[in-house]
């Protein structure tokens, strides 16, 4: 254990920001693509790439890559990279880029900024956080204690109810004022349709607040670190049929450096406080995963368990890097998954959850194969 505090000190004391270059996709358009795909050949679809080689930059990549656009990531450095066949990520994005949010050797936080299309077309935010010196994907629960993340989501909630009433209270000011002077009947029923949104939503958190468990509001909340502080942004109240009333939109809850502290785990304090050393919790969800099967080696990658313990994922065989999809279950530490090809269930994975490994089989062709693969 003291071998372990002393490497993650040293290698956090003696990161750098990290090396990143901006790579366009390539795409030739058929004839028969989508709508949406029109800007994809014209660089519409930029994406971030970690440099320097080895495994830190490595794991980053592979996570944003399978993540964000269903694909291995590109092994060398280059301007562009090519959309592969068997990408599914993308299906409905019409643009994609990011900005960096973060990268002073100790954490890389990335925003990805997105148009995804499907009836209609709307603008998007995901975030991604990183531990630079050793490329683990960063969760609030690696860094929030549960009791912290119960003050989080208490604070959530508050900020909720707030933005709301404060518009309420901005807009009947508005509607005083243009009752004074008079203004036109389409302006004053403008005022009152949003005041009448306003109040809907406030009502709406209120009831969401009483019937809904605490942990629920962080469930889809998004996470991001910029410097000196911990970002979580939590969706809106409106639907693309109402979103032109709705000026609040994304509702954010900034906890500045100085009140971290209480919140954090020993991890959470190491990375984003600068305190003593700490390793994170097992956890291999999230993570970008390396193993065998067989003597084929492989690298896997599981979104985390919804509530009933559904999960989606995806692999590859190193040697091929061709995405396979899987869908799982998660049972105690046991984890069922399916390859699914051409939306066809085919070969399984039988694992168990031990410390920060997966040990188990694969099951296909009426073969039996061992399975083992770790952070």
């Amino acid at each position: 254990m003291r071998l372990l505090f002393f490497f993650l000190f040293c290698t956090h004391a003696l990161a750098g920001p990290l090396q990143l270059e901006s790579r366009t996709m390539t795409w030739k358009m058929p004839k028969d693509a989508p709508a949406y795909t029109s800007g994809w050949a014209g660089g519409e679809i930029r994406m971030p790439y970690a440099l320097g080689g080895g495994d830190v930059a490595s794991r980053i990549n592979e996570a944003l890559y399978l993540s964000l656009v269903g694909i291995a990531a590109p092994l060398k450095a280059g301007k562009t990279f090519p959309l592969t066949e068997g990408s599914g990520e993308l299906d409905g994005t019409a643009s994609l880029d990011f900005s960096v949010q973060r990268n002073d050797g100790r954490i890389l936080s990335l925003d990805i900024e997105a148009e995804g299309c499907g009836a209609y077309c709307e603008a998007y935010v995901r975030s991604y956080s990183f531990d630079a010196a050793t490329g683990r994907a960063l969760s609030a629960i690696d860094l929030f204690t549960p009791s912290g993340l119960s003050v989080v989501a208490k604070e959530v909630q508050a900020e909720r109810k707030r933005s709301y009433s404060e518009e309420i209270k901005s807009l009947k000011r508005q509607q005083a004022e243009l009752k004074r002077k008079k203004a036109k009947a389409d302006d004053l029923a403008d005022i009152d349709e949003r005041i009448d949104f306003n109040e809907r939503c406030l009502e709406s958190e209120k009831e969401n607040q009483q019937s809904r468990p605490q942990q629920d509001v962080l469930s889809y909340a998004r996470l991001s670190l910029p410097q000196n502080k911990a970002v979580f942004t939590t969706g809106r109240c409106s639907a693309h049929v109402n979103r032109a009333l709705d000026d609040v939109g994304d509702i954010s809850l900034a906890i500045l450096h100085k009140d971290l502290a209480a919140l954090l785990t020993p991890y959470g304090k190491f990375l984003l406080l600068g305190q003593a050393a700490a390793a994170p919790a097992d956890s291999l969800f999230a993570q970008v995963l390396h193993g065998k099967i067989g003597n084929a080696a492989i690298t896997m990658r599981l979104e985390m368990p919804n509530g009933d313990g559904s999960f989606s994922g995806v692999y590859f065989y190193d040697k091929y890097r061709k995405v396979i999809a899987l869908r799982g279950m998660k049972k105690g530490t046991t984890l069922e998954l399916i390859e699914q090809v051409a939306e066809k269930d085919q070969a399984k994975l039988s694992l168990n959850i031990k410390g920060n490994q997966l040990v188990g089989q694969w099951l296909g062709n009426n073969k039996q194969i061992p399975a083992i693969l770790g952070w």
